[in-house]
């Protein structure tokens, strides 16, 4: 039987991924399909992609409008969670800083080039009015990196999904002194270089299956609200307030003005070196 490989964050955006898997729901299209979490996040995912270690992704939207800006071959498929990222400001618990405005200067912890974290860190200082240098860039390779970094002073802000990280500033790890809101949608679905080509139809269908799932979750939200707290570690207040700000789409579509949105952000953050047509990314 043919193996289709996702890949994806381990956060609660993927939990239509996951229980279709568990439910065995690709078993009608004659295929398996695994899922593997990547705890290096966009970066590492599209690295995977593009050397055929896993076949598609759901990946942050600006990451993989990016990867393609800078040449990779990777395809963006489908748009996967519609609402913004709510990406959280966070310092060692322990740090001096209240305020963003003091943090000009300080290093970020990202989980590898080419992340969202980075990435954000580059709309961040574009909004603060600050110049970010090479230097000030510490790849952790994800959260636990970070937790390690911070506190050492290895490295200063690190920004991830608010909801993800709050366990974390509950326990005293991190403290929070902001957020900086994608204002595009989060996320997208990705294939590997090729496999659109030959399969589409295929992928269509997979991806559809999923987003039955995610209507489900949506439609129940009380056990999707237990769901997350027993696997994510979210506490009830903060899953209830994430899962009311959270979109996934219906159907399998690309949204071209967001997509020219991203493109052109990145452009002038200078993530790529031009903008290029969006149709370059699907």
């Amino acid at each position: 039987m043919r193996v289709l490989r996702v890949g994806g964050v381990n956060e609660p955006f993927n939990l239509p991924w996951l229980l279709a898997f568990e439910d065995n729901a690709f078993a009608g299209l004659g295929i398996e399909v695994t899922f593997s979490h990547f705890a290096g996040g966009t970066g590492a995912l599209v690295g995977a992609l593009e050397d055929h270690t896993i076949d598609l992704a759901t990946l942050l939207t600006e990451g993989g409008v990016t990867a393609i800006g800078n040449g990779s071959r990777i395809q963006m498929h489908s748009a996967f969670v519609t609402s913004p990222l709510r990406w959280g400001i966070h310092l060692a618990a322990k740090a001096d800083q209240k305020k963003v405005a003091e943090l000009k200067g300080k290093k970020f912890a990202i989980s590898r080039f080419g992340s969202g974290s980075e990435l954000m860190a580059y709309e961040l200082a574009s909004q603060q009015g600050w110049t970010l240098k090479d230097k000030q860039f510490v790849v952790v390779g994800g959260i636990d990196g970070a937790v390690a970094a911070l506190p050492k002073r290895k490295a200063h802000i690190f920004l991830w999904e608010r909801f993800v990280t709050a366990p974390l500033v509950k326990q005293g790890v991190f403290k929070r002194i902001g957020e900086i809101p994608t204002p595009w949608p989060s996320f997208y679905t990705a294939a590997r270089p090729g496999l659109l080509a030959q399969d589409r139809e295929l992928i269509d269908r997979v991806t559809s299956i999923v987003l039955r799932y995610a209507a489900q979750l949506t439609e129940t939200p009380e056990s999707t609200i237990d769901m997350i707290v027993d696997r994510y570690g979210m506490a009830r207040r903060d899953a209830r307030t994430w899962l009311q700000d959270l979109e996934w789409p219906t159907t399998n579509f690309i949204d071209t003005d967001a997509l020219r949105l991203v493109v052109d952000r990145m452009a002038e953050l200078g993530r790529i070196e031009a903008a290029i047509p969006v149709t370059d990314l699907y």
